[in-house]
């Protein structure tokens, strides 16, 4: 072989270094080119711009919810073009507080870049609407956002088109502001939302309507039967038992007549089994395919993507793409923003097994993005691989600070797990069966009725009862509220004094003075006839008197209390007004009251489910002699011709 000189050998090889250069620049296998992320005016501004001038309507592919991006682009246009205005709409599940990719307003800047004047929206999927500009054109939309914020009737889970409704509604019509607001002032028993609220179809009307009829059963058993205690204490028995029956035909009507209702109301949406949950049972798992078709189709010439929205660190992506080109398997990678609003609901693993089931080529498909904590996380799956439990856990456990770290450790696992060739994969969160509420009269009679009957009529009825009974006697007592009596206080009072009476007229060495035997009479007969209940008062006073004298027959005279005849004797004359006695003996208890206090203080006597004061009817005897202290001769022959004795 013949031997070159150095010299001759360098020269030669000039002519290879262009060569050599040109293929350097050439991408390898697993080579990636990571792009500088996109504002998020800058990436719908492009996208806007390739729809029709004045009639834009861009769709994010990785919106949630059970619309598709197609049906509910043809939706929008359909609700905004009744504005007879240009207008530029986008609905992207990446935008508004706590977002994966910011809450900056865009708006302005899509205006900017567009150059074209109209009405702009900016949307959520679900539920929610995060601006709204107009340039250039006549619309209200601070009014528009505004009951588009606050409308009672937009849910949640509501989509955007049903959002658009309202916008467009409010466009319409500026008075839809008013409107609202007169609607919130109205008083809350009476406001539709909450009227809305108690339907069966509600996502808690049944519980709602169920605990609201059952307050009122509870109530008007609670009612009922104080009603029945006071009647039974007074021996009122048939009334007692009329009231008890009622109060309890009144409850099962209350609680019974809406059952009907409730079983017979049309099914809500949240009683079938959730879209979005039953999509995750099969292929491909979420409903919406745009961003995972997309993401499918750019692995297909890199097999690592990254999303141009993502705001996480990009740093060290370019290395793990020459780390998946050495992994076992062929590996295909994607950094994603997620968001709880988004086709996956804001999980790795969903999207990850969205994005196999739509690839063609066989290998593990990762998704890296931040999880709620803020780390990154990652999901895996694969398409024509087999893979048992160990393949999940061990991408389960995985976290870093930053994608690159996230990816070079879901790749570094991959030497751990067994993975066969031509097997299958089937996720975890397929064995999770769509959660539907429990059966809607179930949750009438157990959630709603149940805790409504017997919360409030065990405890906050009586409660209230109670209360309103304390405050009542409290105001009396404030007021120097004088004593109430009934029948059953006095009957019991009677019977002891005119108990003591028998006795003392049955003393064998000498009953009471001849003078007093027709007051004692009276008493008696009184008694054993049908009294009323000034009459036990006045059996009971009468008693005391005669008992009095008759111990002691030349003391001084005993005239009752003014106040309440109950007291001792009178010893001292009122300068004031006393009841309907202008000239009246109080008690010297009484006596050392206020005048207004002594005055309110007056007995009363409690007959028929009322109180009023004992000394109302001035013209009957017992008040017109003053219980025997004025012509007790008088008042028992009245007596006597009252009830019939002769």
């Amino acid at each position: 072989m013949t031997a070159f000189p150095p010299s001759l050998r360098q020269l030669s090889a000039i002519p290879a270094l262009p060569a050599l250069a040109f293929l350097a620049l050439l991408p390898g296998e697993a080579q990636a080119d990571v792009e500088p992320p996109a504002t998020p005016a800058e990436h719908y501004a492009e996208l806007l711009a390739e729809e029709p001038e004045g009639a834009a309507v861009v769709v994010d592919g990785a919106v949630g919810g059970t619309l598709k991006p197609e049906e509910m682009t043809d939706e929008l246009h359909t609700t905004f073009g009744r504005l007879d205005l240009p207008y530029y709409i986008v609905v992207t599940p990446f935008l508004g507080p706590g977002s994966a990719v910011g809450d900056e307003k865009i708006a302005p800047a899509l205006h900017d870049r567009l150059g074209s004047d109209g009405v702009y929206a900016v949307m959520g999927p679900q539920g929610s609407v995060l601006e709204i500009e107009s340039y250039g054109v006549e619309a209200d939309t601070d009014t528009a956002l505004h009951v588009a914020l606050t409308d009672p009737g937009l849910r949640y889970d509501d989509p955007a088109t049903e959002v658009a409704e309202v916008i467009v509604a409010a466009l319409e019509n500026p008075a839809a502001a008013e409107e609202l607001q007169a609607e919130r002032e109205r008083p809350w028993p009476f406001r539709a939302d909450v009227l809305a609220g108690l339907h069966p179809s509600r996502p808690d009307g049944p519980e709602t309507l169920g605990l609201l009829v059952g307050a009122v059963g509870g109530a008007a058993v609670a009612v009922g039967g104080w009603q029945v205690w006071r009647l039974a204490r007074r021996g009122r028995l048939r009334p007692a038992a009329a009231v008890g029956v009622g109060a309890v035909a009144v409850a099962v009507g209350a609680v019974s007549a809406p059952a009907g209702w409730v079983a017979a109301a049309p099914a809500g949406d949240h009683e079938t089994p959730d879209a979005e949950e039953s999509a995750r049972m099969e292929e491909p798992y979420v409903i919406s395919t745009g961003r995972v078709a997309h993401v499918a189709r750019a692995l297909g010439d890199d097999p690592l993507y990254v999303d141009p929205l993502v705001r996480l660190p990009r740093e060290g992506l370019d290395d793990v793409a020459e780390e998946i080109g050495r992994a076992p398997v062929p590996v295909y990678a994607a950094v994603v923003p997620l968001d709880a609003d988004d086709e996956s609901g804001g999980d790795h693993e969903v999207l990850a097994a969205a994005l196999a089931s739509l690839a063609e080529r066989e290998g593990v498909y990762l998704v890296a993005g931040r999880d709620v904590g803020g780390a990154t996380g990652v999901g895996a799956a694969t398409h024509g691989l087999g893979a048992d439990y160990s393949f999940a856990f061990a991408m389960q456990r995985i976290e870093a600070a930053d994608p690159a770290g996230a990816l070079h450790q879901a790749v570094a696992a991959l030497d751990d797990v067994e993975l066969t060739g031509g097997g299958s994969y089937t996720p975890q969160f397929t064995e999770q069966e769509p959660g539907i509420p429990a059966p809607r009269m179930e949750r009438y009679w157990a959630e709603g009725v149940a805790p409504g009957l017997f919360a409030f009529g065990l405890l906050v009825a009586p409660a209230a009862i109670a209360l309103v009974w304390l405050l009542l006697y409290a105001r009396k007592m404030w007021r120097g509220g004088g004593t109430v009596v009934g029948d059953r206080a006095l009957r019991r009072l009677a019977g002891r004094e005119t108990a003591r009476l028998r006795a003392l007229l049955a003393r064998p060495d000498g009953g009471p003075p001849e003078a007093l035997l027709p007051q004692a009479d009276a008493a008696l007969l009184t008694l054993d006839g049908r009294p009323r209940t000034l009459d036990l008062l006045g059996v009971v006073v009468l008693a005391r008197r005669v008992l009095a004298e008759a111990e002691d027959a030349g003391g001084s005279r005993r005239e009752p209390c003014a106040v309440n005849p109950l007291h001792t004797w009178a010893t001292e004359r009122s300068r004031t007004r006393v009841g309907r006695n202008g000239n009246a003996k109080v008690c010297a208890r009484c006596a050392a009251l206020r005048p207004e206090v002594r005055s309110a203080g007056v007995l009363r006597l409690r007959s028929g489910g009322t109180a009023h004061a004992y000394d109302s009817k001035p013209n009957d005897p017992w008040i017109r002699h003053r219980f025997g202290a004025d012509a007790p001769a008088s008042m028992v022959e009245a007596l006597l011709k009252e009830h019939h004795v002769s």
